[in-house]
Order: C-alpha cells, then sequence, then structure tokens
C-alpha cells in the first residue's frame, strides 16, 4: 500500500509529496521547500519514518516546484528528473528566480538534471511503480505520474481540484493542455485520487461532474468546434458480436434472462446472477469496436464528441472515445452489494477473472458486477441531461427508444438542432419526430452520417 505524505510550501503554496510504500523505499515529487523551516520539516519527516529517498521527480519545471533540490542533493544523492520537454524551462530557473524573489532576494543552488523523462517511462520504488504520462499546456514538458495499482496521481499543475493550470504562461498551450485533460480523465478511472501541484486532493470522478474545463461546454468555448452528443445502445455493439436484450435474437428472449438481469433475481440467486455476468464479461474479450465505434471516435478531431451509451461494454473506449458516459454501468469494474455506487468500492477487474461467491468489496459486502441490474435506478442520468442540453448536433444510434429512463433524454434535445437516428427498424415517427431517420445498420449508417454532418 502507498503513503502520500503532502507538503505545502513556499509563497506560491505548491504541493511537495513523499510518497512510500512498506518497504520503506520513497520517491520525492516536486521538491519546493524555500525557507530553513520548511526544509527542517521536510527533513525530519523522512528522517523520522526511517524512509530510503530513490529518485526525485518534477511534475514539470517551474520555479515554484523546485526550490529545494538542492538539499534533496545534498542529503540523499539524487538529482530531479523532469521530462525532457521541460529542459528550457530548467534553463531559465536562475532568471526566474530572479524575477521572483529579486537578485539576491533568494539564495537557490541551480540543480540541473542528469536525467530527463520520456513519456511512459516507468519509476520504480519499493514494491510500486509510477507511469509518466506526458501532459503539455501548462508547460511542454508538463508531466502526470501515475501509479495504476493504487489508483493514484500527481497531477502537478495540469489539473487541480475544480480547476487546471494556467496555459497563458511562456511555452504553455491551450489546445496542448485540452488534450491532455482528455487523456488523463479517459485513462484514468472515476476512483482515481488525484494529487495536484496547488491545493487539495481530489478524484477523477469528481473533477469529470464538478470541474468546469472538463466540461463540453469548456471545450466548445475555447476550440470553436460543435458539440456532437451521441446516444447509443445494443445496436451499434450487435455488430461486434454482442447480443442485444430486446431483438428477436436478443437475450431477453432467453425466460432466464430476466431473472438474471434483475435486482430481485440477484437477491434470490446471486450465484446464478454472478455466472451470468462472468459468462458476459468474459465473451467481452473476444470481440473488437466495429467500424460504427472507430468512426465516432475519429469524428473527435472536428467536433467535441460526448457519447452517452446505454451499453456496459467498453467498445467505445476501446475505439478511441474520450468521452464515454455510462448509464447502465462498465462490464470491467465490480462493486459491493451493499452500496454498488460507493466510489470506494468501484474497482477494475480483468475480464478473464471471475466474480466468485464470498469475495469482498471494500466495504466487506459481496463483489458483484457494477452493471445496473433491471429494478435498480440509472446512473448518470442528471449528467446525461445536461449534456444533452449543451448539444449542437443530436445523434441516435442502435437504441430501440424502448429503454426507459434513457429514452427521455431526447427530451432534453434544444430545439432546431439537427437530429439523427440510424436505425435499420421501422419507427414510430412520434418517437422521433424532429429527428432525420437513417434507415440502415450503425455500420452502413456511420459514413452516411458523417457526410451529412459535412454538408451542415
Amino acid at each position: 500500500m502507498v503513503n502520500v505524505k503532502r507538503f505545502v510550501f513556499n509563497p506560491a503554496q505548491a504541493n511537495c509529496y513523499v510518497v512510500s510504500d512498506e518497504t520503506k523505499e520513497c520517491v520525492i515529487i516536486d521538491p519546493c521547500a524555500r525557507s530553513e523551516q520548511e526544509r527542517v520539516q521536510f527533513q525530519r519527516y523522512i528522517q523520522e519514518e526511517g524512509l530510503i529517498p530513490v529518485r526525485c521527480l518534477l511534475t514539470h519545471g517551474h520555479y515554484d516546484h523546485i526550490l529545494s533540490c538542492d538539499l534533496v542533493r545534498d542529503l540523499y544523492g539524487l538529482y530531479p528528473e523532469v521530462h525532457q520537454r521541460d529542459k528550457a524551462w530548467m534553463d531559465l530557473v536562475d532568471k526566474k528566480i530572479e524575477e521572483v524573489f529579486g537578485v539576491g532576494g533568494f539564495k537557490y543552488d541551480i540543480v540541473k538534471p542528469q536525467h530527463y523523462l520520456q513519456d511512459n517511462e516507468v519509476i520504480a520504488f519499493g514494491s510500486h511503480r509510477l507511469i509518466t504520462l506526458h501532459t503539455p499546456g501548462h508547460s511542454p514538458g508538463s508531466a502526470v505520474f501515475y501509479c495504476e495499482e493504487e489508483h493514484i496521481a500527481f497531477t502537478g499543475d495540469t489539473l487541480f481540484r475544480k480547476g487546471v493550470g494556467r496555459s497563458d504562461m511562456l511555452y504553455g498551450w491551450i489546445e496542448d493542455l485540452m488534450n491532455s485533460l482528455r487523456h488523463i480523465t479517459t485513462l484514468m478511472p472515476n476512483n482515481c485520487m488525484i494529487y495536484p501541484g496547488h491545493y487539495l486532493d481530489s478524484t477523477i470522478g469528481f473533477e469529470k461532474k464538478k470541474n468546469p474545463y472538463l466540461l463540453p461546454s469548456w471545450y466548445k468555448k475555447n476550440t470553436g468546434m460543435k458539440h456532437l452528443v451521441v446516444l447509443t445502445g445494443a445496436g451499434i455493439s450487435k455488430e461486434s458480436g454482442l447480443s442485444t436484450f430486446r431483438d428477436k435474437d436478443g437475450m431477453w428472449q432467453n425466460l432466464n434472462a430476466p431473472r438474471l438481469a434483475s435486482i430481485q433475481g440477484y437477491r434470490k440467486n446471486r450465484s446464478a446472477v454472478l455466472d451470468f455476468y462472468n459468462a458476459r464479461r468474459k465473451n467481452l474479450l473476444t470481440v473488437e469496436p466495429n467500424h460504427a465505434h472507430k468512426v465516432l471516435a475519429e469524428l473527435e478531431k472536428d467536433y467535441v464528441v460526448s457519447i452517452i451509451t446505454q451499453n456496459v461494454d467498453d467498445l467505445h473506449e476501446r475505439a478511441g472515445s474520450t468521452n464515454v458516459l455510462h448509464l447502465h454501468g462498465e462490464l470491467r469494474k465490480v462493486t459491493g452489494s451493499n452500496n454498488p455506487n460507493d466510489p470506494n468500492c468501484i474497482i477494475e477487474k480483468p475480464l478473464d477473472e471471475p466474480i466468485s461467491i464470498g469475495e469482498k468489496a471494500a466495504d466487506g459486502s459481496q463483489l458483484r458486477p457494477f452493471v445496473v441490474f433491471f429494478g435498480e435506478k440509472v446512473l448518470n442520468m442528471k449528467p446525461a441531461e445536461r449534456i444533452v442540453k449543451d448539444a449542437d448536433i443530436f445523434v441516435i444510434i442502435g437504441t430501440s427508444l424502448q429503454v426507459y429512463p434513457a429514452a427521455e433524454l431526447k427530451d432534453y434535445v434544444p430545439w432546431k438542432i439537427p437530429c439523427y437516428i440510424i436505425d435499420p427498424s421501422e419507427l414510430w415517427s412520434g418517437d422521433i419526430y424532429g429527428f432525420e431517420h437513417i434507415q440502415t445498420t450503425a455500420v452502413v449508417g456511420i459514413d452516411i452520417l458523417k457526410d451529412k454532418l459535412a454538408h451542415i
């Protein structure tokens, strides 16, 4: 288990982290103590805890994150390591410190890196490892250090609690920052703890809901791109080989399916329900994203794309879509039976590892799939409503519009925006009033849609 100790140092109130595990080895992230009192506090903690520093990491090269690199070098023989793209900033450190503190206002021993980090470089300490994720925008070489097994990330000045780092300083770039935000919030699960360069810690899930810089409206404003919102259902995944529930050949035609996919069935026969979902989870390993999934991901080049899906598979994410909201849960994840929506209980579990009777969640309850059983409240309806209300273009693909409350999302579509529905079936006009019906399968219809979008 990883232990994270946070210090708040210097006039900029920057965060310094000492990250250790049971082996007592540790990494130091952003050593930024300025005053003698701060330096003593930092040194005393490492000494009293009996820690062995093995790496000194910088999330970026700005002066307020590196003010005690000399102390770390002198005490532990470690030189700072920063992403190679921030070498330019490291070369300017002395001038920037003079600008802030005045000539002679703060004596700082310039410590230059002897090793520059690469994207995806692994930093090992004790029995754990951090992955270096290049996240330019605040600075060219800004990086996030991600511990995947513990679901924690040190985000520097790329992502704060309800905010982001500035991109208007020297070498900053807003488009890079937006791409970096998309990258890390897609890669990391919602329960991932983030430890930023300033302010308090948070989680990825909290930031997706509360951070204004992660909302589609902010992307629209800062890119000028239109917001394309797509509601998908089982029909889009059917063409990858996954069975639907309601089609004539779907799982719902199996008389056992209703009880195996319902909360009532789970309460009566947990073993049977777990067997059912273990089979679905394992089957997900055998399929791949199809052409429709891939085109939706490609459309992110020209649009701010938000996908709201009723599907519990991960085919949108595997195709490359970066902004996917699941209404009915995710097969890749498991949770506890007492409170399925408790973020402390929601974790990823390899698809080829079955969920077993007696296997416990963090709260001590029986582990179960992180899916919405029939009879349970649908997840994420409020965020979905907000996304739909913000749409410039709205598309429905592969859903029967018979699943509620998801089908009600079409009622939140702004007036007179372009709306399309891709479905091979005959649809009742009342269901699709105001929509242009592309009456074919998702794989064929997606190219027709792409052509129509190009002419809007």
